[in-house]
């Protein structure tokens, strides 16, 4: 069902159509949160109160933006809020080291990591090791990055409805996202080059 079908009938009333939205959304409200607040219990409360906002203030949206990036734009507001509250920086600006020339200007890769030659079982068991590695990369990243790359990586988004819903500029998205990627991927390099020894 089309999120404009989902907000009238809401605003009509019709409980079924925010649990409808709710069950589709919840989880990747939660995900976003964490990689901002860097805390799963502190993103559930967070995405709580961001429901709590988009059923009061559900009057005021106008359709401008698609009604998922209108709701992860309160989420990351307070989420942003909150992480401030607690101590927590959440910059979005990018410092002053410049990006990796290791991903293009669309942000590709400019040089893919190296792949493996043969798949073997102990392949497949380090390939689920480095995927444990990966994660740890990305929970090590810091908050900014995390969220970037969690808005463009699994939610699909572009920079600029990232850089919508985040307050900043798409550049500052690229930025981040680079260096995020440019993180993860020291990570797969290094597990590569440790294989290639044992």
């Amino acid at each position: 069902m089309a999120a404009t079908d989902l907000h009238v009938r809401m605003m009509n009333g019709d409980q079924s159509a925010f649990a409808e939205l709710f069950g589709s959304l919840n989880s990747n409200l939660l995900r976003v949160a964490m990689s901002i607040t860097g805390n799963r219990a502190t993103a559930e409360e967070v995405t709580q109160e961001a429901w709590m906002s988009v059923i009061e203030k559900l009057d005021t949206y106008k359709g401008d933006a698609p009604l998922r990036h209108w709701i992860l734009r309160i989420l990351s507001n307070k989420s942003r809020t909150r992480a401030k509250r607690d101590g927590k920086t959440t910059s979005l600006s990018p410092d002053q080291s410049g990006s990796s020339d290791q991903f293009t200007d669309d942000g590709e890769w400019a040089v893919p990591p190296a792949l493996w030659d043969d798949i073997t079982p102990e392949r497949i068991l380090s390939g689920r090791q480095s995927w444990e590695l990966v994660q740890e990369a990305i929970q090590g990243l810091p908050s900014a990055q995390q969220a970037v790359l969690t808005l463009m990586e699994q939610e699909n988004m572009t920079a600029n409805d990232c850089a919508a819903i985040l307050d900043t500029t798409p550049a500052n998205v690229r930025v981040l996202l680079h260096r995020a990627r440019d993180r993860i991927r020291q990570v797969i390099d290094d597990e590569i080059k440790s294989q290639k020894h044992l």
